[in-house]
């Protein structure tokens, strides 16, 4: 490990602005000294059942599985989830993700930073 590199097991879990029950959420790149002040790159971990509540907000943001197995709601649409599948979700439109599967889901949620806030209530 060195300034410029890293490991995801080695971040802090982030408690302001989380919003899904029985999951963790940490920041890989953003803003305040993480290398990315135009976005901010999380990685979510759901445990098996976990899911986020409905819900939109005005910003964009993009979605990456990279493990495990899930859905994500987007619009009326349901996009099952795998390790590789993408979500884009224009701003505006309602949406939610969750875990289906035995083991852990984890993504990365790419946001700008007004967008790293829990949208069920602004913060």
């Amino acid at each position: 490990m060195s300034e410029y590199s890293g490991n995801i097991r080695d971040l802090p879990v982030v408690t302001g602005g989380h919003f899904i029950e029985n999951s963790t959420k940490k920041i890989v790149f953003g803003p305040d000294g993480r290398f990315w002040n135009d976005y901010v790159m999380r990685l979510f971990t759901l445990e098996p059942e976990a899911e986020s509540s409905v819900h939109s907000h005005p910003w964009p943001h993009w979605f990456l599985c990279i493990q495990g197995e899930g859905y994500f709601l987007i619009d009326k649409e349901r996009v099952p989830l795998e390790f590789g599948t993408w979500v884009h979700v224009p701003g505006g439109v309602r949406h939610n993700f969750g875990n289906t599967g035995k083991g852990q889901l984890m993504a990365l949620c790419i946001v700008p930073p007004e967008g790293d806030v829990n949208p069920l209530n602004g913060c």
